[in-house]
């Protein structure tokens, strides 16, 4: 199930210790604060087994559901709705990129069924503002009671638009070596486009003690990447096995 997270402005740090050093290129600086918008780390960087934090959308990957409910967007539509301040309530509604049709009171105790079964272990899925000037969508999974995967994709439009700064595959790539170091895995794939045209899109994955960063890349003329957070329960769960459908098949 999809629900509705309000708007929030959300700006990712780079958590504990200082991951860059003095000879970094200010580039190279920029670009890793912006796989930005998306995975803030904790930690040394000696092992990629090491523990470490990840943050993306201003949520910790495996924190518990009272701690996501009590963030940002999340905890002021609660708050609004709980007041009963319809004007807040309709606001943030209004705010969202993708609006809901429903009134304000609906939309309330829609957040707080969700939120109860959230609560109590279900599984679920978010819709976060994400970063309309990076051109990124991002999805939150529950379940068990704790944040279990963080789920951003990055759109590459084909023409330029005033304002925004889309994110290249190449750009998010580098800046997750530099940031994790090389990758556990990577690999290139062939994949159509809707066209029939054939790609090499390449694949990424950075194995932790407790966690895994997947990059997938989309090439072509609607390309994306998508970079993805998950428990390593959740990756063995549901993203290991996975491989792209063979279109010829």
């Amino acid at each position: 199930m999809v629900s509705w997270v309000p708007p929030v402005a959300q700006q990712l740090l780079l958590n504990g210790g200082d991951i860059y050093s003095r000879g970094v290129a200010e580039k190279m600086k920029n670009t890793i604060a912006m796989v930005a918008g998306w995975l803030a780390f904790s930690g040394p960087l000696s092992a990629q087994d090491q523990p470490r934090q990840l943050k993306g959308g201003g949520h910790l990957l495996g924190e518990a559901v009272e701690q996501f409910y009590s963030e940002a967007g999340i905890a002021e539509m609660l708050r609004a709705c709980q007041a009963h301040d319809w004007k807040i309530v309709s606001r943030l509604l209004k705010d969202e990129a993708h609006p809901s049709k429903n009134s304000a009171k609906d939309v309330c105790a829609e957040q707080e069924a969700l939120k109860q079964k959230a609560m109590s272990g279900a599984r679920l899925e978010f819709k976060g503002a994400g970063d309309p000037v990076g051109v990124r969508a991002d999805t939150f999974t529950l379940d068990g009671g704790h944040l279990v995967k963080i789920d951003m994709v990055y759109s590459s439009p084909n023409a330029h638009l005033e304002g925004l700064h889309p994110k290249s595959f190449a750009e998010l790539y580098e800046g997750l070596k530099e940031a994790y170091g090389e990758p556990t895995k990577s690999f290139t794939e062939p994949v159509l486009n809707a066209y029939g045209v054939q790609y090499d899109a390449h694949r990424a994955v950075w194995t932790g003690k407790e966690d895994v960063i997947l990059i997938v890349e989309q090439p072509g003329s609607e390309a994306w990447t998508k970079i993805v957070a998950a428990t390593a329960a959740e990756y063995d769960r549901t993203l290991k096995a996975v491989k792209t459908a063979n279109p010829l098949e």
